[in-house]
Formats: structure tokens, sequence, C-alpha cells
């Protein structure tokens, strides 16, 4: 049993270090403004290495700009949470310029 809990978390941090060490994450946590793409191919990766994550997105209005949050969860406890913004302005995820 212990061992099957070793290999289990094995896999989750090698999921986690594949998500971390992208190319595709690395422009994510660079980026002030994100592009479409980039947010596309953090989510493949999300998608190909199993690991459940939330999407919400907000095309923005006259007084907020285009933006999305992603929610990547890493155990029942740890979530790791993301604001992009598509464009230069404050979003609804943020509340402050950016």
């Amino acid at each position: 049993m212990a061992n099957c809990k070793n290999n289990e978390n094995n896999n989750i941090n090698n999921e986690i270090t594949t998500l971390l060490t992208s190319q595709a994450f690395s422009n994510l946590l660079s980026s002030r403004n994100m592009r479409i793409a980039e947010l596309d191919a953090v989510i493949a990766i999300l998608i190909k290495t199993k690991i459940p994550f939330d999407v919400i997105y907000s095309p923005g209005t006259r007084r907020t700009a285009e933006s999305a949050e992603l929610k990547i969860y890493i155990n029942p406890t740890t979530t790791l949470n993301f604001v992009l913004n598509f464009q230069p302005g404050s979003s609804i995820f943020s509340g402050g310029q950016i």
C-alpha cells in the first residue's frame, strides 16, 4: 500500500514538473499581456498530464480588459491561481491596474 502511494506521489510530482518547466508555462509567468495561443498551450499540457484545472474567461468591457483566470489544482489543499490579461488595463479578476 505504501509503495502504491509513493508511485502516485511520484507521478503527481512528474506531472507538476512537466508543467512548471514547459516553455508555455514560462511564457505564462513572464508575459504582461497573454496571447490566446500561450493559454492554449498551457491547457494542452494540463490535459496531457491530467492535472485538473478551471478557466474562467471575461471578454472585457469598456471598463475592464479582456482576461481569464486559470486555477490549477495540485492537491485538495493546494492550488495555483493565475490572472491572465489579454490586453492592458484592469480586469474583473485582478481588481487593479496591471
